[in-house]
């Protein structure tokens, strides 16, 4: 009797203990920035935050606006002739600029979003607004067009100069901007890259390590100065979606923005499906065929499908052939469409 007494004591404490331990995706990720954002770039939802709205010096992250606008422009092809008043006052990251190269516009990109040279994002300001005074106007206009309420923009490059800030939630309004934007994305995501100063090729390196940890990572831009810390905006491609996270001020970013990729991944509704299609066909060698339609997507609420396609199709059917489509929302907004194609030919019948 003893024994069965302990024994209901022990099952009693196991239980408790069983039904106490919350479940792998429902723990919060520890981060150690002073704040930090994980969100989805389309919906804007919101799956991790840490003092999101603080406002802090966000250091060369601040190239995402500039190199945005600057692809923004439709001047990328364009030649730039560096002057003196590209490069005064300029410090820290540079690709070494000298009053008198020669340089694209698109270059100069891939030298502030790679190599974060603050020498090319100075370039682009005075290149585009004629002072980086007039771009910094500019780049806060763009700022509140893009909902980023709490910034204020007085670099190009991101060096502290006066009230410089922005928030982690700010800053990842603006990289889900960005990672509209096809050019930025193609630069952003390139571990190292080709410049052409004065009609000679230079390599650049990307200063974004997590590029060669997941080649899911699709950008966008470190950042550092000894007042702002370490500071880190990523987009990572997760099925047709684009989780953007951002830390500022965090000595272990790299650490910081796997765990919270990998939390925000656990957030979304997976759906995964290959559905079938009887269609009649008429005037061939058969009285039907199979379509079919996959799909494997990721979506903050479920999914709803409404599936278009003929009734009734005429032969000659090849397979491959496009007979409808399926077009899929979640809570009320498009998200893709997917075709319905055949499966099997029906081939003419001439009687």
């Amino acid at each position: 009797m003893q024994v069965i007494v302990l024994f209901n004591k022990f099952l009693s404490i196991l239980f408790t203990l069983v039904i106490t331990v919350p479940t792998i995706s429902s723990l919060q990720p520890q981060t150690s920035a002073k704040s930090a954002v994980a969100m989805d770039s389309a919906t804007r939802y919101v799956f991790y935050e840490k003092s999101k709205d603080n406002t802090l010096p966000i250091a060369s992250t601040t190239k995402i606006m500039t190199c945005l606008l600057a692809c923004e422009s439709g001047k990328l092809d364009k030649i730039v002739k560096i002057n003196k008043s590209m490069l005064e006052s300029v410090e820290g990251t540079m690709i070494y600029l000298k009053a008198g190269d020669s340089i694209s516009l698109y270059d100069l990109v891939q030298g502030a979003m790679l190599a974060s040279g603050n020498d090319a994002a100075k370039s682009i300001a005075v290149f585009l607004a004629g002072s980086e005074e007039k771009f910094c106007h500019i780049m806060n206009r763009r700022a509140v067009e893009l909902g980023m309420k709490n910034t204020e923009f007085r670099s190009a490059s991101g060096l502290d100069i006066g009230n410089h800030h922005s928030t982690a939630y700010d800053m990842a309004l603006l990289a889900a901007e960005a990672v509209k934007n096809k050019i930025m994305v193609s630069i952003s995501s390139r571990q190292s890259a080709y410049i052409t100063v004065n009609g000679s090729k230079q390599k650049l390196f990307n200063h974004n390590k997590l590029l060669s940890y997941d080649s899911s990572y699709i950008g966008l831009k470190t950042g550092f100065t000894n007042k702002a810390g370490r500071c880190l905006v990523s987009a990572y491609k997760y099925k047709n979606n684009v989780i953007i996270v951002v830390t500022l001020n965090d000595p272990q970013d790299w650490q910081d923005h796997k765990a919270l990729v990998e939390f925000a991944k656990r957030k979304y509704i997976n759906s995964a499906e290959q559905k079938e299609f009887s269609i009649a066909v008429v005037g061939g060698n058969t009285n039907s065929i199979i379509a079919k339609c996959k799909y494997d997507l990721a979506t903050i609420d479920s999914i709803d499908i409404k599936y278009c396609y003929y009734p009734i199709l005429y032969a000659p059917v090849k397979v491959g052939d496009r007979v409808g489509k399926a077009v899929i929302y979640s809570g009320n907004k498009y998200i893709m469409t997917v075709v319905i194609t055949a499966e099997e030919e029906a081939q003419y019948y001439a009687q």
